[in-house]
């Protein structure tokens, strides 16, 4: 198990200012040595479909040679709806997946987060019809993602943001659909405990199509008032993460747990806070 910290907590809310060096003296100080990239954020603005690979070199060597970066977040334009009967709008998403993939290689990221943006049934649009061809889109793209080594990993995300994977089993009817090496899941702590209610009970759920994992608490939750707070530091909310933890360990994963919270105006101490909440949890679990 390795602790990590999904970038776009330091840049929340977006747009604060945090730069590429500040991130990485963040993560020297806090002793946090895995990052996923969130490559809308005005801090990282990489954009695959104009990038070059000469201007991708040039951001991994500013990485410093302890950080590994694990992953992209924040990756796909919300105006890039994916769900569409243009043939050219089709066309331009795939390249930019095509991209994406290729980008992810070159900076040595093992998968990419496939967050809300795009994904949803348009209104209007036949529900299932439009789930379909999400599927149908992510089996071709995951063709050249394949050849890169990147695997796609869909999160749950919350109503608000999206009409399509909120729950674990719409997540892994997906990615069963789309039947990929390179198309997993992200157990997204914070998610499954609102949409789901019982993480524990999600992560099994998810087995080994679970991939990566982005670690928030949150205050509470009624989903009678669909109210409470969410991306609190693991901690400090009501969630149990002896309990999480363990039902981690008993499909097998042990990879990287990635810190997706709200920070403070103080992120090391935080950080800090967060990789010893973590692994000390984790050895009790």
């Amino acid at each position: 198990m390795k602790v990590g910290v999904h970038g776009i907590a330091l840049a929340l809310p977006i747009g604060k200012g945090t730069t590429i060096e500040e991130t990485f003296e963040t993560m020297k100080k806090a002793d946090i040595k895995c990052l996923t990239i969130p490559i809308q954020s005005p801090v990282w603005n990489i954009n695959p479909i104009n990038i070059t690979k000469n201007e991708i070199t040039i951001i991994k060597e500013k990485i410093p040679s302890n950080i590994e970066i694990t992953g992209l977040g924040y990756s796909w334009p919300n105006e890039y709806t994916i769900i569409t009967d243009s043939t050219k709008e089709f066309k331009r998403n795939l390249d930019y997946a095509n991209k994406l993939s290729e980008t992810a290689s070159i900076l040595g990221a093992n998968h990419v987060v496939v967050g809300s943006g795009g994904r949803s049934v348009p209104q209007g649009y036949p529900y299932y019809k439009g789930v379909k061809k999400l599927i149908s889109f992510w089996k071709e793209a995951c063709i050249v993602a394949e050849e890169y080594g990147v695997v796609y990993c869909i999160e749950q995300s919350p109503y608000s943001s999206t009409n399509v994977g909120n729950t674990i089993k719409s997540v892994c009817d997906i990615v069963e659909a789309v039947d990929s090496p390179s198309f997993q899941m992200i157990a997204q702590i914070k998610d499954m405990a609102v949409n789901d209610l019982d993480v524990s009970d999600s992560i099994m759920a998810g087995g080994d199509r679970i991939k990566q994992v982005h670690i928030g608490d949150i205050s509470g939750y009624s989903p009678l008032t669909e109210t409470g707070g969410s991306l609190l530091l693991p901690g400090k909310g009501v969630l149990s993460f002896i309990d999480i933890f363990r039902a981690l360990k008993e499909i097998g994963y042990n990879g990287e747990l990635s810190v997706e919270a709200f920070l403070s105006d103080d992120p090391v101490s935080d950080l800090v806070w967060c990789r010893e909440f973590i692994e000390l949890t984790w050895r009790q679990a």
